[in-house]
């Protein structure tokens, strides 16, 4: 999901379709609305994440099922720029605990449905 979120910010497009791929319910309107609102102010994103998911919990007899991932993810490389190509804040981010609901959606298969991602220094 994070993969195809960077991808998507690289022209602020809300309609990538790897977004749908890998996200859907909550956490896809998120990722979209966060897309907008860049492209609104005319800003795009770059960089890459680093990522080291940990799967929490499993739920795989609950309906829908369930598997909670545990992340800490550093995006210190990952930053706002304009389009012109201008950092908009070249502050680094760094290092935000996440967690996140993967949940099995039948024939739409497996996608994160909700995350939620802390302020920087919270891992």
């Amino acid at each position: 999901m994070w993969a195809a979120y960077a991808k998507a910010g690289l022209t602020a497009n809300p309609d990538e379709p790897d977004l749908s791929r890998f996200a859907g319910d909550g956490a896809l309107k998120t990722l979209r609305n966060g897309l907008v609102s860049y492209r609104s102010k005319k800003q795009v994103l770059k960089g890459k994440y680093v990522l080291n998911p940990q799967v929490a919990e499993v739920a795989l007899t609950a309906s829908p099922a369930t598997v909670t991932v545990t992340d800490c993810i550093d995006d210190s490389a990952f930053l706002v720029y304009n389009l012109a190509g201008e950092p908009i804040n070249d502050v680094p981010g760094g290092r935000r605990s996440a967690r996140a609901t993967v949940t099995n959606l039948a024939a739409g298969g497996w996608k994160v449905t909700s995350f939620g991602v802390q302020d920087v220094g919270s891992c």
